[in-house]
């Protein structure tokens, strides 16, 4: 494997791990209970595409294939303010900033792709950046649903 390749692997990680920090305490700062149980959630969805990531280490880049097939984006994250989460934080506070943050994951793999003229860099990068877009895509329908229901 290259060292490129590797390199972007301890980052993507290292990212994951990041995420995965700012739910656990983000669940010490808000007392909403559906903030802190989406942010439990949040917490294990990071932890689990960490492991998947290192697995694609250990493994290969080819060990692990995602799902063919357009995500929706609806590009909510887009039209939304980060919002830091505070003992005040909402459930839609809470859904805002990991919009925002899954949004932010999405653009870095997108800038990293055109870093490098290596296809497997490239692949990769556009494997995780599918990754983050699912998330995205996952959270902008539940806020979709939740906050924006018809009468």
């Amino acid at each position: 494997m290259l060292n490129e390749i590797r390199e972007l692997l301890d980052l993507a990680m290292d990212r994951e791990i990041a995420a995965e920090a700012f739910y656990i305490a983000g669940q010490r700062k808000t007392t909403d209970p559906g903030a802190v149980e989406l942010m439990r959630e949040l917490a294990a969805e990071e932890s689990k595409h960490y492991r998947r990531i290192k697995a694609l280490k250990e493994d290969g880049l080819n060990s692990q294939k995602l799902p063919p097939g357009k995500l929706a984006d609806l590009m909510l994250s887009e039209y939304l303010l980060d919002t830091p989460i505070s003992e005040a934080a909402t459930l839609q506070d809470v859904i805002t900033a990991a919009m925002k943050r899954e949004q932010y994951s999405q653009e870095f793999y997108a800038k990293m792709t055109q870093l490098s003229e290596n296809k497997a860099f490239q692949q990769l990068c556009e494997r995780l950046m599918q990754e983050e877009r699912k998330h995205k895509a996952k959270l902008e329908i539940f806020y979709d649903d939740f906050f924006y229901k018809e009468n």
